[in-house]
C-alpha cells in the first residue's frame, strides 16, 4: 500500500501551480531542497515520475497530470471533512488565534475585542504580536486563524482573503535645524542626498520606504535601522538623519511634538488589512468575528 502524506500532496500541487520549484518553496515557506526531497520521495513511493524537471518552466508528466486530478480531490475532501466536523465543536470551547501588529493606526483592537465579547462572551482570543511579514508566515502555515497587519507589496502572492480596514499616510520627520523643516510639503526626489533612518528589513515599512524612494529615482542612504518608531524619532532628534513615520506613530510618541513634520507631495500609505487563508476551515465563531470586524466603525 502506498503511504502518501498530505504534506507531499500539498507540495506537489504548489509546484504544479507555480511551475517552478523556487517559487513554490517561497509560497510554502520551506527551502527548495526540502521541497525537492519531498517531491522525489513522493515519486519514488509511486514508482513513477510526476514532474519533467528538464523543461523550463517545468511540466507535469502524463502521470503527473492524472495525479494532480486526484490530489485536488483529496485536498478538497480533507477541507470538506474538517468543515463538517466543526459542528461537533462547541462554540463555547472555541478560541480565535489572532495575529496583530503593534501599529494599527486609529484601529483600536481593544475596543473591538470588548464590543465583540459583550455580544459573544463565550468566544476567547489568543493574540500573537509580531511584525507583518512574520504574521503572513504564521497565517499561511495555519498557526493563526486571522491576522491584522500592514499589507506587504507582495500580498497578492499569498493565498489570502483580504479585507482592507484602514490606510494611513506616512510623513517625513526632520531635525529642528534641517532645511526641510521650513517646508510644509516636499517631493520625495528632493531627499535623494539625505541620510535616512529606516526600520529593519524584516519590517514591511522598510520595503514600502525603499520602493517609494526607488520610484522617486534614487536609492536611499540608510545610516541606521531600528523598528521602534520612538527610537527612530530619538535618532532624528539627535540629528542623525530624517525618517518616515505614520501619522498615528507621530501622535502616539509625545516626544515627537517638537519635531518638524513635512508631508509628501505624492504621499504613500500603510494599508492595514484583515486576512485569513482562502482555504480557511472556518468555525462559526471565526466567521462571526470575521464579519463583525469588517463592519466595525
Amino acid at each position: 500500500m502506498i503511504n502518501l502524506l498530505l504534506k507531499q500532496i500539498q507540495y506537489f500541487l504548489a509546484v504544479a501551480e507555480c511551475k517552478h520549484f523556487t517559487r513554490a518553496a517561497d509560497q510554502l515557506f520551506v527551502s527548495q531542497s526540502a521541497l525537492s526531497q519531498q517531491i522525489t520521495k513522493l515519486e519514488n513511493d509511486l514508482g513513477m515520475r510526476l514532474i519533467n524537471r528538464i523543461k523550463h518552466p517545468i511540466e507535469l508528466t502524463p502521470a503527473g497530470q492524472d495525479f494532480m486530478l486526484y490530489a485536488k480531490k483529496i485536498t478538497h475532501e480533507v477541507d470538506q471533512m474538517h468543515q463538517h466536523l466543526q459542528k461537533h465543536l462547541s462554540i463555547e470551547k472555541r478560541t480565535i488565534h489572532l495575529g496583530v501588529i503593534t501599529g494599527l493606526g486609529n484601529l483600536n483592537i481593544a475596543n473591538i475585542f470588548t464590543a465583540f465579547n459583550s455580544e459573544h462572551p463565550s468566544i476567547k482570543f489568543a493574540v500573537t504580536n509580531e511584525l507583518s511579514k512574520e504574521l503572513c508566515k504564521l497565517l499561511y502555515e495555519g498557526n493563526l486563524d486571522l491576522a491584522l497587519f500592514a499589507a506587504p507589496y507582495d500580498i497578492d502572492s499569498y493565498n489570502f482573503e483580504v479585507h482592507p480596514l484602514e490606510k494611513e499616510e506616512f510623513v517625513l520627520i526632520t531635525p529642528t535645524n534641517h532645511p526641510f523643516s521650513q517646508k510644509e510639503t516636499i517631493k520625495l526626489s528632493e531627499t535623494a542626498n539625505e541620510n535616512f533612518i529606516f526600520p529593519t528589513k524584516n519590517n514591511v515599512s522598510y520595503d514600502i520606504f525603499f520602493t517609494e524612494c526607488r520610484k522617486a529615482g534614487f536609492t536611499p542612504k540608510i545610516v541606521s535601522e531600528c523598528n521602534g518608531p520612538g527610537r527612530r524619532i530619538d535618532l532624528v532628534q539627535a540629528g542623525l538623519g530624517i525618517a518616515f513615520i505614520s501619522l498615528s506613530g507621530l501622535q502616539y510618541y509625545n516626544n515627537s511634538a517638537s519635531l518638524p513634520t513635512v508631508r509628501l507631495v505624492d504621499p504613500f500609505y500603510k494599508h492595514i488589512v484583515l486576512a485569513r487563508t482562502k482555504q480557511e476551515k472556518a468555525s462559526m465563531s471565526l466567521l462571526m468575528f470575521w464579519q463583525y470586524i469588517q463592519q466595525w466603525k
